[in-house]
């Protein structure tokens, strides 16, 4: 094909599927997603992009739920793929997005300015959306199928030039006006917080190739910044784990698509592991991988300044990748101790994604599997979850594995000082009674010798997704994930950050939510020892602080007999020198010519045909992989904390698609929305 997208695939949850690659086709696949390509930086105006933006289309979903997805083409700072550079190409059109599936009856399209500000145009495969300039129009995007549509519909969601106004001054947030995430947080004998992930802009250095950077903070206990970190290479870094020892040293890892501390090992990212003294300076940092990804994500510390990972092996195959999870311990002076892989009684995926290391060595992982993970015959629909049991020199014990006859998927685990362990996550299916409406979040408890003691499930009517578990000294359960619904109280407008205390019996003590107006998510939940809470994740609204552009990263500490907000804001915060471009005066815009829609319509054809799509979106198989039999793609991509963190390749719901029943999917016409044509549930 003349134009070959990067594809990256993300989880059946409701996913922040960001892209990070020029060129990239983002699939969120089921769920209430929000996806977003590559954000152009400013300045680059000659550089070629296009971004393919799948939202559920071609759904491995047993039920064939409806799903919500929102596109994003713009923020209140800037408008996406709209580069300015009209003198040397056409219409802007060196730079767009192409949405595949937009629905209006669920779907939106987020934009940056107002509905003047734009101009829609029908090219007979769909529609086309042109940004108004002083010097002409720009393309940001095409919507396949999707014709006859109105800019003061609901559908368009019009994000303007102002930032929304704080709403929990409590909250400390911080970001660029790029892509900012932080998904793993940890604290000190101190009472300090720190919490890592990434970035595509520049928060402690410069950040030229636009690439997203691992990114590491440090906080007092009343919310005061001490230090950022921020390193990488030329591609993709991201912390997922994050832990300290007693000598409040600190242990990161996650992944690399460069040579970090190393040449690349696998062949499209690898894992890394560092260890940083309480200054932020770095002691040591190992780069490790085979295959075609190798990522970790999972990480723990025990008393002795070991630290233990986990994470996926993705194996190519001719006719179907594969993957496999793994543990691994170093120790404290960066040396690997032992390596353990598993895998099931099939070639199904089976990923793991966080490890707890209890008080007498042994250590637990947690994820999910599509296969026979336990035992032959032992999966219970399609997704399992599973929690494995390792001692310390890396012998695994025993696995178990669960699940309803729908998807269900842990990704937090820990243990308490009685040597119980206890892992959450969430279901779309009935694990213990029944289910709520949509997703629901589980929370389970285990002996030690892998006995469940019990399952507890709740949720509301809605999108509710469990996402990581804290136990304290004491032996308190906390956990926190996302809602857009109302599961603690009335939802805020979007995604809401929830949290929980449970005991040791399954009591539910307290469920608190806040949210701003905007989407909030939140991926990591901590404790210190005088009973504070910290929770962190990403927003593109204003908490404490007004957003700086695209998503932010927040941090919220609670209190743990309450669930009561507390003060984290800080003293010594700078505030945020933030701006918007003038778009300038539609009224003053050129109109559009008869030649003019020509040429757009008869571009966008030719684009089409590049990619072997036409209008009913035929052809796109041939990127989202056959159901039956999935060969490797090209190239793949890494998910957020929010996707599932190791579904890398469409191969898993290629998997997933077997154990469901070959289903005839109708075809709908593009009047309004576009429907694909497929003879197998996917």
């Amino acid at each position: 094909m003349e134009n070959q997208p990067l594809l990256q695939v993300y989880t059946p949850g409701s996913d922040l599927a960001a892209g990070f690659n020029l060129n990239q086709l983002v699939w969120g696949r089921a769920g209430n997603d929000t996806l977003l390509g590559f954000q152009p930086v400013q300045g680059t105006s000659v550089k070629s992009q296009f971004d393919i933006l799948v939202g559920d289309v071609v759904l491995d979903d047993p039920a064939f739920r409806s799903w919500s997805d929102t596109f994003v083409l713009g923020d209140w700072t800037k408008p996406y793929y709209a580069n300015g550079n009209l003198d040397n190409f056409n219409f802007g059109l060196n730079d767009y997005a192409l949405v595949v599936d937009f629905n209006p009856e669920l779907d939106s399209i987020q934009l940056h300015g107002d509905s003047g500000n734009y101009q829609l145009l029908d090219v007979g495969l769909g529609s086309a959306i042109l940004l108004q300039q002083e010097t002409g129009f720009d393309t940001v995007g095409f919507l396949l199928g999707s014709s006859s549509l109105t800019l003061e519909n609901s559908y368009f969601n019009f994000r303007g030039s102002t930032p929304s106004k704080t709403t929990l001054p409590k909250i400390q947030q911080q970001g660029t006006a790029e892509f900012d995430i932080s998904g793993a947080t940890a604290t000190d004998t101190e009472g300090n917080v720190y919490v890592a992930g990434g970035t595509t802009g520049s928060l402690a250095k410069s950040n030229s190739s636009g690439a997203r950077d691992a990114v590491i903070s440090k906080y007092d206990s009343d919310g005061n910044l001490l230090f950022t970190k921020q390193f990488g290479t030329s591609n993709f870094e991201t912390i997922y784990g994050i832990a300290t020892d007693p000598n409040d040293n600190l242990y990161v890892t996650g992944i690399t698509a460069g040579d970090l501390a190393a040449p690349m090992q696998a062949t499209d990212s690898d894992a890394f592991v560092a260890k940083y003294d309480s200054e932020g300076n770095q002691l040591w940092i190992e780069q490790f991988g085979q295959n075609s990804i190798f990522q970790s994500f999972g990480l723990d510390v025990d008393a002795d300044g070991n630290a233990y990972l986990t994470g996926i092996d993705v194996k190519p195959s001719i006719d179907l990748a594969t993957d496999d999870f793994w543990a691994a311990k170093f120790d404290t002076n960066g040396n690997q101790q032992w390596f353990t892989e598993v895998n099931g009684f099939d070639d199904a995926f089976d990923e793991s994604y966080d490890i707890t290391v209890s008080e007498d060595g042994s250590l637990y992982t947690t994820g999910w599997t599509l296969g026979d993970l336990e035992a032959p015959g032992a999966n219970a629909g399609v997704y399992d979850a599973h929690i494995t049991k390792f001692d310390n020199a890396g012998e695994r014990e025993w696995i178990r594995q669960f699940g309803s006859s729908d998807y269900d998927w842990s990704s937090g685990i820990d243990t308490d000082s009685q040597g119980n362990v206890y892992a959450a996550g969430w279901t779309l299916g009935d694990l213990e009674g029944t289910n709520a409406g949509s997703y629901d979040v589980w929370l389970s408890k285990y002996d030690s010798l892998g006995n469940q003691q019990w399952l507890q499930q709740f949720g509301s009517v809605d999108n509710d997704q469990g996402f990581d578990l804290f136990i304290d000294s004491s032996d308190n359960l906390f956990l926190t994930g996302f809602t857009d619904g109302s599961l603690a109280g009335t939802n805020a407008g979007s995604f809401d950050a929830w949290a929980a205390r449970y005991n040791t019996e399954g009591q539910q003590i307290w469920r608190q939510q806040f949210g701003t107006s905007d989407f909030d998510q939140a991926y990591a939940i901590t404790g210190d020892n005088a009973g504070g809470l910290f929770v962190t994740g990403v927003t593109q609204g204003s908490f404490g602080d007004v957003s700086a552009g695209s998503f932010d990263s927040w941090v919220a500490k609670l209190d743990a007999e309450s669930g009561t907000l507390v003060d984290f804001s800080g003293t010594s915060q700078p505030g945020k020198s933030v701006s918007s471009p003038s778009l300038g005066a539609s009224a003053g815009s050129p109109q559009l010519t008869d030649e003019d829609i020509s040429y757009i319509n008869i571009f966008f054809e030719d684009f089409l045909a590049s990619l072997n799509i036409d209008s009913y979106g035929t052809g796109l198989e041939a990127y989202l992989g056959n159901p039956y039999g999935q060969p490797m793609p090209p190239s793949a991509a890494v998910p957020e904390p929010s996707s599932g963190i190791g579904l890398l390749l469409i191969a898993a719901a290629a998997w997933a698609s077997t154990k469901l029943r070959p289903q005839p999917r109708s075809i709908r016409k593009p009047t309004g929305q576009l429907a694909l044509e497929f003879d197998k549930a996917v």
